[in-house]
């Protein structure tokens, strides 16, 4: 199991929020960070590492470029 960190782009804040997840893969990872952002409509982005490793980044479905 890896350790990923989440920035997340909320437009409440000034600054991304931390949050972090383990999973067994970058795809589950992933899917995870795009479940976030459908389950609030605060959040704008959400960008992905595994430790110093840009893993993507997800947008809200008005928003894909990136």
């Amino acid at each position: 199991m890896k350790i990923f960190t989440l920035y997340v782009e909320d437009d409440r804040y000034s600054v991304p929020t931390l949050f972090t997840v383990e999973m067994r893969e970058d795809a589950g990872a992933m899917v995870h960070a795009a479940e976030l952002i459908r389950a609030s409509q605060h959040y704008l982005a959400i960008e992905l590492w595994d430790g110093d490793r840009r893993v993507g980044k997800a947008h809200r479905a008005s928003d894909q470029a990136g």
